[in-house]
């Protein structure tokens, strides 16, 4: 993420909170003048109720938990800070966000839709937007939300939908109504994913990618799984991308970041730390059972089901 920001020479700064400690090691020996880390503890011992919360749910359930509070927690303690954007680790720009925040003007909060395609439309138990990018501006009205959503991922805050609510994200439902001030992101090119591949007409022009004509500002490369050493699961057939489809976005998304991100892997486990870039700790074997497939390995990957790769 950091280097696809770079790219289009921007002045940013990204505040980490390292979920483990070998990260918050990481992130101090690269020493980059764009990303300040802190450690979860941090965090947990500003908000002791958080220590309480850790035992009741699972780990990544508990992930999900933080979310509010580390934007709450940089709002409330830099003073530099005017406004904040949550984001999602496996994001990567390709074009400059800036159009984004210019589309949020003076908008206290900005989200945007998953834009899940009729198809496949499964808002209703993951939510009508994504937790992936969050706009914050320093008032009243986002410390207002922040704090409800505090309330509600402590509260409650499991990995599968029930009673209307899904993690941290199905909370955001209600915002536009709650929140004065509240814009919805409305740029085709923001938060492409695999679950709204086919509400958009994606090509490539003169090498840049387009969503309906737009330039796509990120990518959301989600649930990118390994299988084994050689082997990665796209998740792009769960959301019914047609294999055509899958081919073309495989080809100029999926293949340029994941030799990105196995490039740094190796230098890092070259510097002795141990990394693993498609390790996840949620559970997706409901998600593997249901998807079980009788092809071929040689048939998933002609399919783009699977990338296969070969780590040097």
């Amino acid at each position: 993420m950091v280097d696809s920001l770079k790219v289009h020479n921007l002045n940013f700064k990204l505040w980490v909170l390292c979920l483990t400690e070998e990260c918050k090691k990481i992130l101090d020996a690269i020493d980059s003048p764009n990303i300040e880390s802190y450690s979860l503890h941090k965090i947990e011992k500003e908000f002791p109720e958080l220590l309480k919360a850790k035992g009741n749910r699972s780990l990544p359930e508990y992930y999900f938990t933080l979310s509010p509070f580390w934007p709450n927690w940089l709002l409330d303690n830099k003073p530099e800070i005017f406004s904040i954007t949550y984001l999602d680790a496996d994001l990567a720009f390709l074009s400059s966000p800036e159009s984004l925040f210019d589309e949020v003007e003076n908008s206290s909060i900005g989200i945007i839709e998953h834009r899940f395609h009729p198809s496949f439309d499964i808002a209703r138990y993951s939510g009508r937007f994504n937790v992936g990018w969050i706009y914050f501006k320093k008032d009243r009205v986002s410390s207002d939300c922040l704090a409800q959503w505090q309330a509600q991922c402590l509260d409650w805050c499991k990995d599968y939908p029930e009673d209307g609510k899904f993690a941290d994200q199905k909370y955001l439902d209600s915002w536009p109504n709650d929140f004065e001030g509240t814009h919805i992101i409305s740029h085709p090119g923001a938060n492409l994913a695999p679950w709204n591949l086919n509400t958009h007409k994606i090509i490539r022009e003169n090498e840049r990618l387009l969503s309906d004509k737009k330039p796509i500002i990120f990518y959301h490369f989600h649930m990118i799984k390994a299988l084994d050493d050689n082997h990665l699961f796209t998740s792009l057939e769960i959301y019914r991308v047609p294999v055509e489809e899958r081919k073309k976005i495989i080809d100029w998304l999926y293949v340029p970041y994941i030799l990105k991100l196995l490039e740094k892997e190796i230098k890092l486990t070259q510097k002795g730390f141990k990394v693993c870039a498609f390790r996840s700790s949620r559970d997706y074997s409901k998600i593997d059972h249901h998807h079980r497939s009788e092809k071929s390995l040689d048939q998933r990957i002609n399919d783009g089901e699977i990338i296969k790769i070969s780590r040097k």
